[in-house]
């Protein structure tokens, strides 16, 4: 078995050879404000891994003639992807990668001997770094342009080194322009490359470039088509246009719809307060006079930023670095001033990956479970260690453990499992008031996938529930949608 692990270096060192740099590559504070919640591989970058394997072991010069791939998931960096051989002749073969027991790319590939013919000659150096375009579905929709064509020939060699040996030049030259093409032209900055129809020929003598204009774009999916043409190539290329990162309205905006002092005497630490529902409860509640902790992982300039406007708007925040999964760095001398701990609102999560619809990885449910659950319960120990008064504890599930999606069963059973936890704290704790409600989507990033989703708005959603949860009578506080 074929398999490798796409690290961050390996990341630099494709965008120098192709000229793709978008962050969504490159960047992980970027990154983890998409909907992938990381860095993620360049999809032509594990399509030339996989075809680099393909030829490893035919030392007969070949060319491509016909290339099909469809991505049909993300690969995370430092996510391992194996390599499947299917099936392979004289002409043409069939590869399926995976990671775990998902597919996450299809490749159907033809070629055939190399013939005495021209090939292109284009600059032996790597692209100039550009602008990575930021374009919506409206700039879209007319847009053609090209790319001019080149290669480092020994810096490729050096990541592909059976395909320099095998194809030629040319060839790897006008595949790897094309996600250029994706992510930094059209789509550009909020592109996810879907699949990819070619066809090689003989080289004419147009000039090295690669042309392209755009097809069509169905606004239902937010997919578009755009046709591709070089000397040598020709065919279509298409990708989804990914939803912006989500901005949630400033302290100020949010403080209007709240009573003032209607969550005075809380002292609150919220875990994972940086983006998303965590900070739009932190402003909520530092809105109503409480005193807010804003704890972060990666988020340190978001969480100091929030902070910032927290107090220029006349509220009381600190922020700190905080991780669930090592919870016991946490000491008393980290909070301000000596505030005790009344309240913890529970936001921690990891990327929400969608499973597969047959199946249920064990591996993806373990990654939530040690959010959700072990995350959760060791943090509610550090607190308790801490010696703080913890008067209620906020814990969001979610409506999928009522509506179980297929491809969501790891999810789900991890935020089940969730709920047991705060039903044993319950138990072990009457007076205490735990809130576990079941949320619906929303619009943040975790939940910015790219097909067009009605989502609600975070800010009366939370205010609600957070006056639900500070109602006083509201003990034994169960899940509800």
């Amino acid at each position: 078995m074929i398999k490798r692990l796409f690290s961050q270096d390996d990341q630099i060192d494709f965008a120098k050879l192709s000229g793709d740099y978008n962050p969504v590559h490159l960047d992980p504070l970027k990154a983890r404000r998409t909907c992938f919640g990381q860095p993620v591989v360049h999809g032509v970058h594990v399509l030339l891994w996989a075809l680099d394997n393909l030829v490893s072991e035919n030392l007969d010069y070949s060319k491509l003639t016909s290339l099909k791939t469809s991505f049909n998931r993300f690969i995370g960096v430092g996510e391992i992807v194996q390599f499947f051989l299917k099936n392979k002749d004289e002409t043409c073969a069939e590869i399926q990668l995976l990671s775990g027991n998902e597919q996450v790319a299809r490749i159907m590939v033809t070629y055939s001997s190399l013939l005495s013919e021209k090939f292109l000659n284009f600059p032996n150096e790597h692209p100039n770094r550009t602008q990575c375009l930021d374009r919506s579905a409206q700039q879209l929709s007319k847009v053609s342009g090209f790319l001019d064509l080149c290669l480092s020939q020994r810096e490729a060699a050096l990541l592909f080194p059976n395909l320099m040996r095998v194809f030629p030049s040319s060839q790897l030259a006008e595949l790897i322009a094309l996600t250029r093409l994706v992510g930094m032209e059209c789509p550009g900055l909020h592109s996810i490359f879907s699949d990819l129809n070619l066809n090689f020929s003989k080289q004419s003598n147009d000039p090295a470039k690669l042309n392209y204009k755009v097809f069509s774009y169905d606004p239902r999916i937010r997919l578009l088509t755009q046709t591709v043409k070089s000397p040598g190539m020709m065919g279509t290329v298409r990708a989804f246009l990914r939803s912006p990162s989500q901005h949630q309205e400033s302290y100020l905006e949010l403080s209007k719809g709240v009573r003032k002092g209607e969550f005075l005497g809380q002292t609150a630490l919220i875990i994972g307060g940086s983006r998303g529902l965590g900070e739009v409860t932190g402003k909520l509640l530092a809105a109503g006079g409480a005193r807010v902790v804003i704890s972060y992982f990666l988020g340190s300039e978001e969480a100091h930023s929030i902070v910032k406007e927290i107090k220029q708007g006349g509220g009381d925040a600190i922020c700190l670095p905080f991780d669930v999964l090592s919870p016991n760095h946490l000491r008393k001398e980290d909070f301000e001033n000596g505030w005790v701990l009344t309240h913890l609102y529970y936001f921690a999560t990891p990327m929400i990956s969608l499973g597969s619809k047959h199946s249920f990885s064990a591996s993806l449910f373990q990654k939530f479970c040690d959010y959700y659950v072990s995350g959760f319960f060791n943090s509610f120990q550090t607190l308790k260690r801490l010696e703080s008064e913890l008067q209620g504890i906020f814990y969001p599930s979610t409506i999928a453990v009522s509506d179980h999606p297929s491809n969501m069963a790891e999810y789900v059973a991890a935020k089940s499992s969730g709920e047991a936890i705060c039903d044993l704290l319950r138990k072990d704790n009457p007076s205490m008031n735990i809130y576990s409600p079941r949320l619906p989507q929303t619009t943040t990033d975790q939940m910015a996938f790219f097909l067009p989703v009605h989502k609600k708005d975070p800010a009366p959603l939370m205010l609600e529930n957070l006056r639900r949860f500070s109602d006083k009578n509201n003990i034994d506080s169960g899940p509800s949608s």
